[in-house]
C-alpha cells in the first residue's frame, strides 16, 4: 500500500513539473543593424524597447531597455515575450519607431535605415 501511494505523489509531482516547465516562458531576441540613408554605419545609435502589455491581463512588470549599437552599427537584445515599441534614435537623424511581437526562443530581425533630419539639415546643412 505504502508503494502505491509514493508511486501516485511521485507521478504526481512529475507531473506537476513537466507541466510547468512547459507553460514557462523563454527570452526572445531583437537583433540587427542601424545604418544610414546611402547604407553607412551608424556606430552608437540609441535604442529604446518600451515594454507594451496589450494582450497581457496585468501590467507589463518589465522596465525599458536601452541599448545602443556597436562599432559596426549592430544590436541584440535578448527580451521577455511580449510587445515593444522600438526606437532608434541618433544625432542628426530622424528617429526610427515601430512595434514588434517577441515571440518564445525566437529571433526578430529588425534593421533600421535613418534619414538625415530635414530640421538639422535646414539649420547646419548636411555636413554635421
Amino acid at each position: 500500500m505504502r508503494s502505491k501511494v509514493l508511486k501516485f505523489w511521485l507521478v504526481a509531482v512529475t507531473f506537476a513539473l513537466c507541466c510547468s516547465v512547459a507553460t514557462a516562458t523563454s527570452p526572445g531576441r531583437i537583433k540587427g543593424q542601424v545604418l544610414d540613408s546611402e547604407g553607412a554605419v551608424i556606430e552608437g545609435a540609441h535604442l529604446l524597447l518600451h515594454s507594451d502589455p496589450s494582450g497581457q491581463n496585468r501590467p507589463a512588470a518589465r522596465s525599458d531597455v536601452m541599448r545602443e549599437t556597436d562599432a559596426a552599427g549592430l544590436f541584440d537584445v535578448q527580451l521577455e515575450p511580449g510587445f515593444y515599441d522600438v526606437c532608434v534614435m541618433a544625432t542628426a537623424f530622424t528617429p526610427d519607431c515601430h512595434k514588434i511581437f517577441i515571440t518564445n526562443g525566437k529571433t526578430i530581425p529588425y534593421d533600421a535605415r535613418l534619414k538625415a533630419d530635414p530640421l538639422v539639415i535646414q539649420h547646419l546643412g548636411d555636413t554635421f
